[in-house]
């Protein structure tokens, strides 16, 4: 496909750019019939209302994903928790949408019900599920680079960085603990405050953040906003980590998957990683109702896979694909 020409053409440059053009024809050709058997699409998976922002991003990202990877790049599965698709219009939908489900309930666990509904599995046709909320915008990202970059990583879960002035709202788990984006909790167990990471950039190193020293982090925490999820994780994710994903709320997966991804599937030692050349907008909507039932699914996550719980930490920062020192406290030099 148009798409993974642009990828081989790409490793041609960079591998024979120093040898003659028929010896770079020859290489393409050879990667091409090494990589004709792996040519695995991308899924873009959203869960949506029918407000008309929603549908105006979704579309736009959509259209530019197969503007920049082909028609073929990928399919779309919209998970509609209000609305449906006839809110759409028929002609998009038809011409762009593969699969679609109309249920109540947050985005993993529309995630989980349409991996264990599938017709057949995600495994043999996806190279990874884009699990995406409806208010990131990649309509400025080069996803050449980034899917490029996530590749690279060898990671099984990857997150692109989100440029611009972040804030999440999510609880503090303990006293100055580390929580889940990168800020340090001075309050409470029982309060639930809004952190803006801007507070404390002189005190840890951001994760969510593009990092200009860094291609690419592998750290032990990617956010749940919008994580590629290689296909080699969906199975521990969607189906085996049974108290990872509640009905009411889903806060906690991403605080266990990496760890859990290290040590039961042995596929990598750095499971997962962050895109700094490669950031998205995330617009930060602010959709959700976060009611008690997100802390008390942190908790009872916390408390099922103790030993899962992420540091929140940088592992390394690659540039040029090599890796670069860090401290004790998984910082990254200045």
């Amino acid at each position: 496909s148009h798409y993974w020409l642009k990828v081989l053409s790409q490793a041609c440059v960079s591998m024979y750019g120093n040898i003659s053009y028929f010896m770079a024809l020859f290489a393409t050709s050879i990667l091409l019939q090494c990589f004709a058997a792996q040519s695995y699409k991308i899924m873009l998976f959203w869960s949506v209302d029918s407000d008309a922002r929603t549908i105006d991003l979704v579309k736009r990202n959509v259209a530019h994903a197969r503007l920049q990877g082909g028609h073929d790049c990928c399919d779309v599965m919209l998970a509609h928790y209000k609305g449906g698709p006839k809110d759409w219009g028929f002609e998009w939908y038809n011409s762009q949408v593969k699969y679609t489900l109309v249920s109540p309930g947050y985005k993993y666990n529309l995630l989980k019900k349409a991996y264990k509904q599938a017709m057949s599995k995600w495994e043999d046709e996806y190279e990874y599920i884009w699990a995406l909320d409806s208010d990131i915008d990649f309509t400025g990202a080069d996803l050449i680079e980034l899917f490029s970059l996530a590749r690279s990583s060898g990671s099984l879960i990857v997150g692109p960085t989100f440029a611009g002035m972040q804030s999440w709202l999510t609880y503090t788990m303990s006293m100055q603990e580390v929580t889940a984006h990168g800020s340090i909790g001075s309050i409470g167990s029982g309060s639930m405050v809004r952190r803006d990471q801007s507070d404390f950039q002189t005190r840890i190193n951001v994760l969510g953040k593009p990092d200009p020293r860094c291609k690419l982090r592998h750290t032990d925490f990617v956010e749940m906003t919008a994580p590629l999820l290689s296909s080699k994780v969906l199975a521990l994710i969607l189906k085996d980590c049974v108290d990872c994903v509640h009905d009411k709320a889903e806060w906690g997966l991403d605080r266990v998957w990496c760890k859990l991804a290290q040590k039961l599937l042995a596929q990598t030692s750095k499971p997962c990683a962050l895109l700094d050349a490669a950031p998205v907008q995330h617009l930060d909507w602010k959709k959700a109702v976060v009611t008690a039932d997100f802390k008390a699914s942190e908790l009872a996550v916390k408390s099922e896979y103790p030993e899962y719980w992420s540091d929140v930490k940088n592992i390394d920062c690659v540039n040029d694909f090599k890796d670069a020192l860090l401290d004790v406290n998984g910082s990254l030099p200045s």
